[in-house]
């Protein structure tokens, strides 16, 4: 195979690949993270209990192959004209790494305590809920803002 087809396909892999995790931001930034606000905290609370182990292995095996997939296009792409021939797909991988920053520190520590049996308040429940759904918009503003470097890149790059 020659590398002309490999890099063709590992564009294609990361493109589809993040197109399904700036998916997910579009989805709570266009509609349902404002309509999970309209719900009482406790409904919120109990959805997040059913949804999370629903999709958290699918997004975790989403997530690394997009990191990997991400490095390998970085890797692979020709960097003879300068900055503006990677950049874009350079700072696209940053911004995946930076949501991933974001998963570790901040999202999974909230789901950890929705999860468990330590809210049992109206205040905690809205308090678990406001931080959730604050990183989730960040998160996915990150996403959307790579997936968006992604679309020039591919636009604007010939081969």
């Amino acid at each position: 195979m020659k590398s002309i087809e490999i890099v063709s396909i590992v564009r294609l892999a990361g493109f589809a690949l993040y197109f399904f995790i700036a998916a997910q931001g579009a989805f709570y930034h266009f509609g349902f993270g404002k309509a999970l606000y309209q719900i009482p905290a406790e409904h919120f609370i109990e959805l997040r209990k059913v949804v999370d182990p629903a999709v958290r292995s699918k997004f975790k095996m989403l997530y690394l192959a997009a990191l990997a997939v991400m490095l390998l296009w970085v890797v692979l792409t020709d960097k003879s004209a300068g900055f503006w021939s990677y950049g874009l797909v350079l700072l696209a991988f940053l911004l995946l790494v930076a949501d991933m920053v974001f998963i570790l520190r901040f999202s999974e520590p909230v789901n950890e305590l929705i999860n468990s049996d330590l809210l049992n308040t109206e205040r905690g429940y809205s308090n678990a809920r406001s931080e959730w759904l604050k990183f989730i918009f960040i998160r996915g503003y990150l996403s959307l803002a790579g997936f968006a470097l992604l679309v020039i890149q591919l636009a604007f790059k010939s081969n």
